[in-house]
């Protein structure tokens, strides 16, 4: 197995880091949720759910991967694309009727943009392959730590290439 090999499961393991990542350092989403006022009541409810549920499924798909357990690993990254599919309708309705207010994605100040329901949607098309098995599960553990080790490479650039798309928004919207 090359590093090639690695490369498509590498992008579909980098939304469940993100996922995990988000679970971790985000604070409060229920406030930022409610500010939205896009949800009804009995969802915005629900909100104290989303972080677990988020860092749960993350942390399974990398788990499925880490433990070459297919069936695991497909149910879970069913669960991560759709989240991410959710997530972009989510987002391009919040920057459509709020405009650029802040997503709650990573942190409670980061606004919606464009590029973020970009990312998501193209999130939830890297993960969904590995739903029907593609790329296959490597037999190697060395080869299943190299995807996830370059998943979490892809993951902080992401990070960092998302916050500097919110620095470059900013300052646009400030004439700079």
């Amino acid at each position: 197995m090359t590093i090639f090999d690695t490369l498509p499961a590498c992008f579909a393991l980098a939304g469940a880091v993100l996922l995990v990542v988000a679970a971790v350092r985000r604070g409060s989403l229920t406030e930022v949720i409610k500010a939205h006022d896009l949800l009804p009541v009995f969802l915005v409810r629900l909100a104290p759910l989303v972080g677990p549920a988020e860092g749960l499924t993350g942390a399974a798909v990398l788990a499925g991967w880490l433990a070459g357990e297919a069936r695991l690993l497909r149910f879970a990254a069913a669960a991560v694309a759709l989240w991410y599919l959710a997530l972009a309708a989510y987002l391009a309705v919040l920057l459509r009727r709020r405009g650029r207010v802040p997503c709650g994605c990573l942190d409670e100040t980061s606004p919606a943009s464009p590029v973020k329901v970009g990312r998501a949607v193209l999130l939830a098309l890297a993960t969904a392959p590995l739903v029907a098995e593609w790329p296959p599960v490597p037999a190697e553990m060395g080869a299943r730590l190299l995807a996830c080790g370059l998943a979490i490479f892809v993951a902080g650039f992401l990070i960092v290439a998302d916050k500097v798309a919110d620095l470059q928004g900013t300052s646009a919207a400030h004439g700079q």
